[in-house]
């Protein structure tokens, strides 16, 4: 999957702060991490609350978007939730 489909499919935004924001705050740059859902990803908006220029890398940005939905008991088995299938 590609940036630009992706976007259509974030739900959730969280900075490297683990504080959850706004999916209309995300900067273009932010990382995308999304689980495949059925038919539609979820994605989750990830970046860091130090700036547009200080991204969380790929791992850290799945960490914190595993660790939001976690939280919000989005996951069947919230105890070992599934590694996310995209990273963008």
């Amino acid at each position: 999957m590609k940036r630009e489909q992706a976007l259509r499919y974030v739900s959730y935004a969280v900075d490297d702060a683990l504080c959850e924001r706004r999916v209309d705050e995300a900067p273009p740059n932010a990382r995308l991490v999304g689980w495949q859902c059925g038919f539609e990803p979820l994605f989750v908006a990830v970046w860091s609350y130090l700036g547009d220029d200080c991204l969380p890398d790929p791992a850290e940005a799945a960490e914190y978007a595993t660790d939001l939905l976690v939280e919000k008991k989005w996951f069947t088995d919230n105890d070992n939730p599934p590694e996310p299938d995209y990273v963008l």
